[in-house]
């Protein structure tokens, strides 16, 4: 809990002046999601699913956050965290955020019902009035497990990932698992343009009499356990890894419960005796009248004959270098940048299919940290393989909730001839990078796809990220020198173009912040502008409240988690942080440095989190390309920073404000403007006027 203090000028702050508490600040991250499924304007299965997406984050955050929060508190419950809160009281402030949160909620997703009603899509959640419905649910419903105890019984053990109904007699109860979540929303028949749906769980609570017909039901109610998610392994031992991973995996259904969340109008005696029982603390009782795991109700998100409820599909066309020539003909012409999802992300499963079926590609080599359970990347590594290429592929095994859909790709490559990377212990490999390695008449070339996000194609098309196709040879040389090291565990080499963590890539990023102040210093006009995910680490906030106080301007997008302060006096007023909150979750990190009219711009997979600088092995890459470097900037970057639809402001208090749209003022909403783009060429326009110097 390291507190490190900006400047000499900043030692009359506090550190609760200096520093956001992180996990606050992603329940204010949720919090600005939740308010786009209340916003009116926003189509209504758009809003349903980020209802659905803010549950979601909810369950992670507490099987991952609150479950380390509260291991810190048994053992230091005195103990500060950077911004002076202690755990304790961040663990009664993290409770009164999401009991508000899920109460907003509820609320909100009741408003989405009636819209989607109005519009033809029925979800029953109140079933009483409905017992019309009894013989079709009966007839759909998933399959259900009874367990039935004495209340002095010890009680049953209960999967986390599954939904159950606490049903409660005279000395003793019932619970009824619905073992597959994702068929709790039972369908029903349809009507003209009408879809309709019951939810089985709440159809239990109501016939628990009927079905239970020799006992007195005195309640019922459904009820969700979250257990913590970290894995317990031993990093030294390498070369058991992925089988300490999946026995890891397996202990999560009997690891500690962190929650426990109960969809009823009321505490009662029922809901207090499954906490006793669980051996909770009454402060993990979460109840609202709210139906549980709403990630279920995103199944209706693409029916047929729903359209105009959902966004316009985003139908882009090849960029034309890639149109015009052999593909990898095109990126030895010019690099080629590409923006998900308003890019096709079947441009890079192209790419890697031409790979694996040109005969003049002799290598091939990928880090793969999350893919789908089907993947045309891995289906086109193993096509490699089959057709004789040299396929190395490092597969992260680590990835949180994605250990065992990675373990198993990892045991398929090898099965196809794929070289699969033994794993590291300690550090994460989360850089995204492809190597192809082509034996042309010149002699052996290389040919890169360096991103910013995952090579996940589902994901591709929900997220926005940035990633490059080059042929750059010192880049080349340097991504090789990269896949030596993690293939071959050689010497990790020093580098000159990547910035690359753990080695160099946080003290470059305080190199370029500090060069900006001497900049600034001395006359000239520094600039920063960072768009990432989440910025907490203490010595880069420290950093840009220095630049600040030096007079750098320092425009931050953070889409998530931001522990620094903007617009305090003497501190850091000449910072501005917002966060914008659309369509696609905002997922690219891009740090720009003006460095005197040079412009220094850097791609990236990390956050400025310690854990990127630390724990996992990442990569900055450069932008070379000058009209690139030009439309990244004065397009993506200035349409983000000046967005006035979907944008909020950090305000010097902690609050976050969104903003409104003067009278005076031209609507500039960024992801549409990049979806406008998209039906372009805009790259023509692009890398037709290479200018010396940034616009």
């Amino acid at each position: 809990m390291k507190k490190t203090l900006p400047s000499k000028k900043s030692l009359d702050f506090s550190p609760g002046e200096i520093f956001l508490n992180r996990d606050l600040s992603w329940l204010d991250f949720n919090e600005r999601v939740l308010s786009e499924a209340a916003d009116p304007s926003v189509p209504a299965l758009e809003r349903l699913r980020f209802c659905a997406i803010v549950s979601s984050n909810l369950d992670e955050f507490f099987m991952v956050r609150v479950a380390e929060i509260a291991r810190l508190a048994r053992r230091y419950p005195n103990r500060k965290f950077p911004d002076g809160l202690t755990v304790a009281n961040l663990l009664i402030q993290i409770r009164e955020r999401v009991l508000r949160q899920k109460s907003r909620q509820a609320v909100i997703l009741d408003e989405i019902l009636q819209e989607l009603k109005r519009h033809g899509i029925s979800i029953y959640n109140h079933l009483e009035a409905h017992r019309a419905l009894d013989a079709e649910i009966r007839k759909g419903l998933p399959e259900i497990s009874v367990v039935l105890r004495k209340s002095r019984d010890p009680f049953p053990h209960l999967k986390s990932d599954c939904l159950h109904v606490f049903v409660r007699f005279p000395g003793e109860y019932a619970i009824l698992t619905i073992g597959d979540r994702e068929k709790r929303l039972v369908p029903l028949s349809a009507r003209k343009k009408s879809l309709r749906f019951a939810l089985a769980e709440r159809w239990l609570c109501v016939k628990a009499p009927e079905l239970f017909p020799e006992r007195k039901v005195l309640e019922a109610f459904s009820f969700k356990i979250l257990r913590e998610a970290d894995l317990w392994y031993r990093p030294d031992d390498e070369e058991s890894l992925e089988y300490q991973i999946e026995e890891a995996v397996k202990k999560r259904s009997s690891a500690k419960i962190v929650r426990l969340e109960i969809d009823a109008a009321a505490y009662t005696e029922g809901s207090l005796f499954l906490g006793t029982a669980m051996g909770l603390d009454l402060a993990a009782l979460y109840r609202f009248d709210l139906p549980l795991d709403l990630r279920a109700l995103t199944q209706i998100y693409h029916s047929p004959g729903f359209d105009a409820l959902r966004y316009p599909a985003i139908v882009s066309p090849i960029p034309k270098p890639l149109r015009e020539k052999q593909i990898f003909e095109g990126i030895k012409t010019n690099d080629i940048l590409l923006h998900h999802p308003y890019d096709s992300f079947d441009i890079v499963i192209n790419f890697l299919r031409a790979a694996a079926r040109d005969p003049k590609v002799t290598h091939i080599y990928q880090t793969v940290y999350r893919v789908g359970a089907r993947s045309p990347m891995m289906d086109a590594l193993q096509e490699a393989a089959r057709n004789g290429k040299k396929v190395t592929a490092y597969v992260e095994v680590k990835a949180r909730f994605d250990e065992m859909n990675n373990v198993k790709w990892a045991s398929e490559l090898r099965r196809s001839g794929v070289r699969v990377v033994r794993p590291f212990g300690r550090l994460k490999v989360h850089s995204k990078l492809t190597e192809v390695i082509r034996q042309e008449l010149s002699g052996p070339t290389s040919y890169l796809h360096l991103g910013t996000g995952n090579y996940h194609a589902a994901t591709a098309r929900q997220y926005t990220d940035l990633g490059i196709f080059t042929a750059d040879s010192s880049l080349a040389k340097e991504v090789h020198s990269y896949f030596n090291w993690l293939s071959r565990r050689t010497p990790l080499p020093r580098f000159k173009e990547l910035l690359v963590a753990p080695q160099n890539l946080r003290n470059q990023i305080l190199r370029l912040i500090r060069a900006e102040m001497e900049i600034q210093k001395n006359g000239g006009n520094g600039r920063i502008i960072a768009k990432v995910n989440s910025l907490v680490d203490p010595d880069i906030i420290a950093a840009l409240y220095q630049a600040s106080q030096a007079g750098v301007h320092i425009d931050l997008m953070v889409r998530g988690i931001c522990c620094l302060r903007p617009g305090v006096p003497g501190l850091s007023e000449r910072i501005r942080v917002i966060s914008v909150i659309d369509r696609f979750l905002e997922h690219s990190r891009i740090y720009y440095f003006r460095a005197d009219g040079e412009g220094k711009l850097y791609l990236s997979s990390a956050d400025w989190m310690p854990r990127n600088f630390y724990t996992r092995m990442e990569i900055a890459f450069p932008i070379k390309d000058v009209a690139l470097k030009r439309y990244i900037v004065s397009v993506i970057l200035a349409n983000g920073i000046q967005d006035n639809v979907k944008s909020w402001n950090l305000q010097a208090d902690g609050n976050w404000l969104k903003l409104k749209v003067p009278a005076s003022r031209k609507v500039i909403r960024s992801q549409s403007v990049f979806t406008a783009l998209a039906k372009e060429d805009y790259r023509d326009t692009a890398l037709a006027h290479r200018r010396p110097r940034l616009v």
